[in-house]
C-alpha cells in the first residue's frame, strides 16, 4: 500500500508527524519524488513494516524502535478491546436500568388501581 504525505504515514504508525520526520534522519524509508527538502513524500507499508521489524539504522539512538512500536500496537489492540468490552457492559447495565424502571411503572400502576378501585374501571 502507498501511503501519501506525513499525515498518513504516521497513522500507518500510529504515532506524531514530527516523530516519523524525525525517523527519516535515522532512516525511516521513504521517498521524495521531488528531490527538494520540502518536498511531498511517499512510503510503501511493506517498506514501512520491515523497517519496523529490523529495527532503525544502525548507530541510531533508537535500536529498540521495532520492539517500542510493537509494544504500542499490542497496547491500542487491548485498549481497543477493552472499549468493546466496556461498551457491552455499558449497554447492558442501561438495559437493565431501563427493564428496573419498566418494572417500577407497572408496579405503581398496579399499586395506584389496588388503592383506587374506580381508576380501574376508568381505565378499562
Amino acid at each position: 500500500m502507498i501511503l501519501s504525505g506525513w499525515k498518513e504515514i504516521a497513522q500507518y504508525l500510529h504515532c506524531g508527524v514530527r516523530t516519523v520526520q524525525r525517523w527519516e534522519g535515522e532512516g525511516l524509508p521513504v521517498h521524495r519524488p521531488s528531490p527538494h527538502k520540502r518536498s511531498h513524500v511517499i512510503a510503501y507499508s511493506e517498506e514501512l513494516d520491515r523497517w519496523i521489524r529490523t529495527g532503525s539504522a544502525p548507530g541510531t539512538e533508537y535500536p529498540k524502535l521495532s520492539t517500542s512500536l510493537m509494544m504500542a500496537q499490542k497496547l491500542r489492540l487491548e485498549n481497543k478491546t477493552r472499549m468493546v468490552e466496556l461498551r457491552a457492559r455499558l449497554f447492558r447495565l442501561r438495559q437493565g436500568l431501563r427493564d428496573l424502571r419498566a418494572h417500577r411503572t407497572r408496579n405503581l400502576i398496579v399499586a395506584q388501581t389496588a388503592e383506587h378501585p374506580a381508576t380501574e374501571q376508568r381505565l378499562n
